[in-house]
């Protein structure tokens, strides 16, 4: 979602952003002419951003009352130096929330934009801009099947979803940074938060402490302007809402504090606690979670002892050691795909796989057969939410196996005058280097025929034709980096032939 969320940017703030990512990889000076090779942009326009991105530094220091600092010299380049109070994160917050179209979205999530012509005036830039802006965020909404009403401006759609979709996207812009619910109390949120954490027992660390403070403000945010979450039958299974409101003295005070008096809201408040598997961590939350499900026969509780079971059958036994973690994981990620709709990430925005087609092929194809499978033999709609389910299944996975564990062996042969042990070395270390992305394996000098791909640094053993094919790597040794880069475009290349 966090690209997404970028695209909403002018594609000058996106620029800016993809440069503090570059110059902020290393303490080094960047050239200008490695700037624009990286960006994919001319020199003078790289130029150009660098000043525009040193007037942001400067109202950043000023506003935050921080020190980064942009060096700048001709025949050097850039370099960035940030003090040990900031970080370059800060500054890509402070860059997203005053990007004209994300204060645009900030007032439609309020609820505070409501005519083009009086924002044009107010803010001084042009309608036509503002036209733009409002056409992204509304193309960025359908993405989760959501709209965008034009009179009022206002959010359309599923509640919980549109309140998921609020809260992630804060939480991408502000990181936690600064606290952008300017109408809601926030000594008043993380005073309720904390009570919560104490309460349950939950020990919340700093980040989840704000996640969940930004959370409560979204659900509270939503409830004041008259949105209400539409109760569904499957939360009585989920929660024993009454006995928890008589044990844990905390939830009175919440109820009376905020004036949530409404049934649905509150199932939905302690359902979302359901979603993060960090909480499970305390033992009398996780048994008394799970307890009640497995009393109740939830469906999330029978759907995650399914797929357990099936998982093991078809794709591998889970260890005894990791069993419990596997399970907790697996039984929030059910009862995440029951929740909510068309949506890639998790709870707080992230997406781990981006290509899974090219990266782990086989691999996907199994877990899309065991979610087809789930789904026929339990009926459950949360098994249709495949996209979804493959980026949580594959991590799962990964706990037992390596992702490349199905994928078909790329077989190496390295041809060359190095002495033995430093062969042995440089196959260590391309093993190392791949073996998270492909499954790779050498081969020896009788079973030359059967490589894949012959890595030399020998010209003249091959014939010239051989030589530049995507079956030959030439090196000259040591390894560079663009030599890793090379071997895994053409190990890419493989893995797509040896599939099909």
């Amino acid at each position: 979602m966090e690209k997404d969320i970028l695209n909403l940017l002018d594609s000058q703030n996106q620029i800016m952003l993809n440069m503090l990512d570059l110059i902020a990889d290393s303490n080094r000076w960047y050239s200008i002419n490695e700037i624009s090779t990286e960006l994919l942009v001319v020199e003078r326009t790289v130029q150009r951003y660098v000043h525009r991105l040193q007037e942001l530094v400067d109202s950043y220091n000023e506003d935050r009352n921080h020190l980064i600092t942009i060096n700048y010299e001709k025949y050097k380049g850039i370099q960035l130096e940030i003090d040990s109070g900031s970080n370059y994160m800060e500054l890509k917050s402070y860059i997203l929330e005053n990007d004209e179209t994300m204060k645009i979205f900030k007032l439609i999530i309020f609820e505070e934009f409501h005519s083009i012509s009086k924002y044009a005036a107010d803010n001084y830039v042009s309608e036509s801009s503002i036209r733009k802006s409002l056409k992204k965020i509304k193309q960025f909404l359908n993405n989760y099947q959501l709209t965008l009403s034009r009179s009022p401006f206002s959010i359309e759609g599923e509640e919980k979803q549109i309140r998921l979709i609020i809260y992630i996207t804060a939480w991408v812009i502000f990181k936690g940074v600064t606290w952008p619910f300017d109408i809601i109390s926030e000594d008043k949120v993380y005073l309720s938060v904390d009570r919560f954490s104490e309460e349950l027992d939950l020990g919340f660390s700093v980040i989840h402490r704000k996640q969940m403070a930004y959370m409560l403000a979204v659900n509270i945010l939503r409830l004041r302007k008259k949105h209400i979450i539409s109760m569904e039958e499957e939360w009585k299974k989920y929660v024993n809402l009454p006995k928890l409101i008589e044990k844990i003295p905390m939830l009175n005070a919440f109820i009376s504090d905020y004036n949530i008096y409404i049934e649905s809201e509150l199932y939905f408040y302690v359902i979302l606690l359901q979603l993060k598997t960090k909480f499970y961590e305390t033992d009398n939350y996780r048994e008394s979670v799970l307890a009640y499900h497995k009393k109740m026969s939830s469906n999330i509780y029978q759907s995650t002892e399914l797929f357990l079971a099936k998982f093991n059958e078809r794709i591998s036994p889970i260890p005894d050691e990791l069993y419990g973690r596997f399970f907790v994981t697996s039984f929030c990620v059910h009862l995440f795909s029951q929740l909510f709709t068309n949506i890639q990430v998790d709870i707080d925005g992230h997406m781990i796989f981006r290509s899974l087609e090219d990266d782990y092929p086989n691999l996907a194809q199994e877990l899309r057969e065991l979610i087809h499978e789930l789904h026929e033999v339990s009926g459950e709609s949360l098994f249709t939410k495949e996209s979804f389910l493959l980026q949580k299944y594959m991590t799962l996975f990964s706990s037992v196996l390596p992702l490349t564990h199905y994928e078909v062996e790329i077989k190496l042969f390295l041809d060359s005058d190095l002495p033995f042990y430093v062969k042995n070395n440089v196959k260590n270390q391309i093993v190392d280097r791949f073996k998270y992305d492909f499954n790779v394996g050498f081969v020896e000098a009788d079973n030359m025929e059967e490589a894949d791909l012959v890595l030399t640094n020998i010209p003249n053993l091959l014939e010239e034709e051989l030589r530049f094919s995507k079956q030959v790597h030439l090196f000259d040794f040591p390894f560079t980096h663009r030599d890793f880069i090379e071997i895994e475009k053409k190990m890419k290349a493989i893995t797509r032939g040896l599939t099909v």
